[in-house]
């Protein structure tokens, strides 16, 4: 096993943080600017439990650079806090990018 690294976690309630697409457009871009390699990972309800974050029914999102995880605060809330990972587990199992939004239908239905 490799060695376990400190990491900023945004945790939030599931849907709070992937709901409207924001963080998959953000995280998209983010890898396009700073390469595939930047540690910042979506963790889906089923990752939190697998890397043992506290919490039920949450979402959340790793993160080395503090800042990131800050402006995610910002934009989306949750909670921050430090936890230290496998580096080499987190780019195997948390890669995927969060799930894209779900279509709404907003137009105006009339009874005639």
């Amino acid at each position: 096993m490799n060695e376990k690294t400190p990491f900023y976690v945004l945790i939030a309630p599931v849907g709070q943080l992937c709901g409207n697409g924001q963080l998959r457009e953000t995280m998209s871009e983010r890898r396009k600017r700073k390469g595939a390699d930047v540690a910042f990972w979506y963790l889906s309800e089923d990752l939190v439990s697998k890397f043992n974050i506290p919490g039920n029914n949450v979402e959340a999102v790793v993160a080395e650079a503090k800042t990131a995880i800050n402006w995610l605060q910002l934009r989306f809330g949750g909670e921050i806090m430090i936890r230290k990972f496998d580096r080499e587990m987190l780019k195997n199992d948390a890669y995927d990018l969060p799930p894209e939004a779900t279509i709404k239908d907003i137009s105006i239905s009339s009874k005639s």
